[in-house]
């Protein structure tokens, strides 16, 4: 299932996590929040089940594919 806040964005790592750690999640959403106060724009966690981390994504503006002339 698609992430809808990725989808029509240009989704850009910013750190990772290995899920094997309990704290992960924890430690990914820490850091987005801090993402948040960094810069302004969406940022949000995703857990990739091939590489087994929790992904720090931020969203910046539309991606080339949904941008309107």
């Amino acid at each position: 299932m698609a992430c809808h806040e990725c989808t029509g964005h240009h989704p850009v790592r910013l750190d990772t996590y290995p899920a094997g750690n309990p704290r992960a999640s924890l430690v990914a959403a820490h850091r987005a929040t801090e993402a948040r106060e960094e810069a302004p724009g969406p940022v949000h966690v995703h857990y990739d089940a091939i590489t087994d981390t929790f992904v720090v994504i931020r969203t910046n503006g539309p991606s080339a594919k949904t941008r309107q002339p």
